[in-house]
């Protein structure tokens, strides 16, 4: 069975960058919190080639974010395009969004 998002991981100096291509839903949202239970740290994720994003993948991001940010790690979304952007500024997740 072929994965339903594509993932890319790379780690720099302390910073785990976790590239994203596809849609986050229900289905693919489990893929996507399995590699960032993963990651420790800051960890960014790059939504530039995510051309949908539902709650259940926000869900994710939020709970790595909290699990993050416990150990005194931080999450940080990059490039988030078109509607995926759009619903992360209608919930409030703006200032996630590095500029």
């Amino acid at each position: 069975m072929e994965p339903l998002l594509a993932l890319g991981v790379e780690r720099h100096d302390g910073t785990t960058l976790v590239r994203i291509a596809g849609e986050v839903d229900m289905a693919s949202a489990p893929q996507l919190r399995a590699c960032l239970l993963e990651a420790d740290g800051n960890v960014v994720v790059d939504l530039r080639g995510v051309s949908f994003l539902d709650a259940s993948g926000i869900g994710v991001l939020a709970e790595a974010d909290q699990r993050l940010g416990l150990s005194g790690g931080k999450l940080t979304l990059r490039q988030p395009q078109g509607i995926v952007r759009r619903a992360l500024e209608v919930i409030g997740l703006i200032d996630w969004i590095e500029e």
